[in-house]
């Protein structure tokens, strides 16, 4: 499982290194953002 947990760090470290840029990559992760956070709210409002 740390392979995995390494990998999603360096993403995440490349993901904010792109958002401050401003880049189409950094507009789809915008939005990438956006939808994971409804989809969280959505989740916690059906329990």
């Amino acid at each position: 499982m740390k392979g995995k947990s390494g990998i999603k760090d360096a993403v995440f470290q490349w993901a904010y290194q792109n958002r401050r840029q401003k880049t189409k990559t950094s507009e789809v992760l915008r939005s990438i953002e956006e939808v994971e956070k409804t989809l969280h709210s959505v989740k916690v409002k059906r329990k």
